[in-house]
């Protein structure tokens, strides 16, 4: 028997497939440089259309989550909850999240938002604008009035800049106080990416932002005549230097005991470069090749964790109630970040937690522990429970109902 939710999901599904069997038409058909530039802008009204339909339904779903105090969602908040299900990132949920929470209100806003005349982008800069002149004790009609205006000829980064003088004119009290506010959102995100590497988001004030500039600048200097580098691989490079210079020179504060460094799990065989050797591991447990291992081997700011077939240093036994540095180091590798399905605390914030709890027996070995963070430790007090399947997979249940 169908569900009522399968049935709308055919009905969308059943839309967006003559909406894509008309573009691909448009590909194939010999259409003037007018007529393509027609179909995209009535196109993206449709998906601007498309995207406040799917923004009411992720607020339906935000406040459902709300309700059940996180008991729907494995205890992860609704945006993560999303990020975690659909597999999108978790800027993008949250954004989803934020504007879902921003909308119906204002309401003009919302309306031309749902027929297509604002993209999900210019919504969401006209709802902040419009909450930050009435938290200013401004005019909110007359600001969200000005700012549709706008709207029709700035794109959304222009449009955030107009409302910030805006804000200037109609609450100049609350553009100070949003300064502050802005000084506060500073963050920082390195998220690993599927294939290994590492993706760089985040926010400096100007102050913090120009130091940073001004010192990979001044590693960079003047541009080498023999340099095949784009500009924008000289930055990444110069960034990664500025980190092996703080971590080379032995400054950096000791954490759990030990200055900060590269962990690499290797097996003797491995390094000696033996046929069909496995991978060794570095850090998150991210394979890399014995000739990576080798040249980082003789690095200062790389430790080499050696794995051999005579004895398995991983395996503590219940010698000692906590993690050693080397089984703390390979946990570290091979869970990355808190064990709990969906949430990415690093392992500089996790606990090194038995699965089976030390006083009743639980060993202090590799294949007994997990990293957990701290509030998610909490909650297995509450009747929460971890569960790993036979195929690895950790999964969450929640207490059982009374």
């Amino acid at each position: 028997m169908r569900t009522r939710a399968a049935e709308l999901a055919e009905l969308v599904e059943s839309g967006i497939d003559q909406a894509v069997a008309a573009l691909r038409c448009a590909v194939a058909e010999d259409l003037s440089f007018d007529e393509l530039t027609a179909l995209l802008t009535r196109t993206i009204t449709c998906r601007n259309r498309l995207d406040a339909a799917v923004s009411g339904v992720v607020g339906t779903l935000d406040t459902a989550a709300e309700a059940a105090k996180g008991e729907l969602t494995m205890a992860l908040s609704p945006a993560s909850w999303l990020s975690y299900v659909l597999h999108v990132p978790a800027s993008a949920a949250h954004a989803q999240v934020r504007l879902a929470r921003q909308l119906p209100s204002p309401p003009a806003t919302a309306a031309a938002f749902s027929r297509g005349e604002l993209s999900p982008h210019h919504a969401s800069t006209i709802a902040r604008a419009v909450e930050s002149v009435g938290r200013g004790g401004g005019d909110v009609a007359d600001a969200e009035r000005l700012m549709l205006q706008e709207a029709r000829e700035r794109d959304p980064y222009d449009l955030h800049r107009w409302g910030l003088s805006l804000l200037h004119r109609l609450a100049p009290r609350e553009m100070v106080a949003e300064e502050e506010r802005r000084r506060q959102r500073r963050h920082f995100h390195l998220s690993e990416r599927f294939d290994g590497g590492f993706e760089l988001a985040g926010y400096l004030d100007p102050i913090g932002g120009v130091a940073l500039k001004t010192a990979i600048n001044g590693l960079l200097g003047p541009r080498p005549k023999d340099d095949q580098r784009t500009p924008g691989q000289r930055r990444a490079d110069a960034l990664v230097e500025l980190a092996t210079r703080v971590m080379d020179s032995g400054t950096l504060p000791m954490r759990g005991g030990e200055r900060p460094h590269l962990n690499i799990l290797v097996s003797l065989e491995t390094l000696r470069g033996d046929p069909g050797a496995p991978a060794a591991l570095l850090n998150h447990g991210f394979p890399i090749s014995g000739v990576a291992a080798r040249e980082l081997s003789g690095d200062a700011i790389a430790r080499l964790i050696v794995v051999d077939v005579r004895g398995d240093p991983l395996h503590m036994g219940r010698r000692f109630r906590t993690a050693p540095p080397k089984l703390s180091d390979a946990l570290t590798i091979r869970d990355g970040h808190c064990a709990w399905p969906g949430c990415d605390r690093p392992p500089a914030w996790c606990q090194r937690d038995h699965e089976k709890p030390w006083a009743a027996g639980g060993p202090t070995d590799i294949d007994s522990m997990r990293l957990l963070c701290v509030p998610h430790h909490g909650r297995l007090g509450k009747g929460w429970r971890l569960e790993r399947l036979p195929d690895r997979r950790v999964v969450v249940r929640p207490p059982p109902r009374l």
